[in-house]
């Protein structure tokens, strides 16, 4: 086994974070961040096995982490996950709510089916995760809440209507639940990530038509390129951490200057 958080600083050695949707893409390089810096790490995901190889990856920091399989639409799953997670260390400092999925479909042809199915999975799983947590962290007077918003909540895509409308609720529950939780000496606050290369992007980087608007020779972006879950990662741990105990009710958006 590697030294003790032998590549990180060590800032949250001791703590224990929840990572919701952690088996791929961002949710498993917050994960592994989190890892890297001291966290007992629950990955919860549907795709048990990956979510067991991120596992191994944090064994290798030095850090303890634990698998867990959920589906966020069921209200029953997530309260046993939670349940499972507290069973494991005791406690739950951190929940990072990453979950979520974007088919893009154009709105004459989105389905009742493709609208619930993203709601219930970006919205309704951010509602029942946190629902079921924040008991925990209220009755223990501190907790840090980070939801994976994204910029189309301020800057509606074209295709993504139930998308679009599902993060803008997931920054608001981020928001309210700053303003409710807040006197629990609990934080609450959402990043928005551009875009950021992962299997839920690789669809619209693989056409030809994006690439024309959002490639980096169209300038979109500032900074020149599309972002890597790495670049996410860190901005996340940000919010997690003690330097943004004063940081609540806020979209932090991580998109290389694309709403600049």
């Amino acid at each position: 086994m590697a030294d003790q958080h032998a590549n990180g600083t060590g800032r949250f050695s001791g703590q224990v974070a929840l990572v919701v949707g952690a088996a791929h893409g961002i949710g498993r390089a917050i994960a592994l961040r989190l890892g890297r810096e001291g966290a007992h790490v629950v990955i919860a995901d549907l795709d048990c096995p990956a979510a067991e190889n991120a596992c191994r990856e944090i064994y290798d920091t030095g850090s303890d982490a634990l698998p867990l399989a959920c589906d966020v639409r069921e209200a029953s799953q997530v309260e046993a996950m939670v349940q499972k997670a507290l069973d494991w260390q005791g406690r739950i400092d951190i929940l990072m709510y990453i979950a979520g999925i974007a088919p893009s479909v154009p709105f004459l042809e989105v389905s009742t089916e493709t609208w619930d199915n993203t709601i219930d999975t970006n919205l309704r799983g951010a509602f029942l995760v946190s629902k079921a947590v924040a008991p925990h962290m209220v009755a223990r007077r501190r907790g840090k809440l980070v939801f994976m918003a994204s910029t189309n909540c301020w800057d509606a895509e074209a295709t993504l209507a139930h998308y679009n409308v599902s993060k803008s609720g997931v920054f608001l529950l981020a928001k309210t639940l700053a303003r409710e939780l807040g006197p629990y000496g609990i934080n609450s606050n959402a990043v928005g990530p551009g875009f950021i290369k992962t299997r839920l992007t690789e669809p619209v980087l693989r056409d030809p038509e994006f690439l024309k608007k959002y490639g980096p020779e169209r300038g979109l972006i500032p900074l020149g390129r599309l972002g890597t879950p790495e670049d996410v990662a860190g901005p996340a741990l940000f919010l997690a951490s003690e330097d943004a105990s004063y940081v609540n009710g806020v979209l932090l958006f991580v998109d290389g200057g694309q709403l600049a």
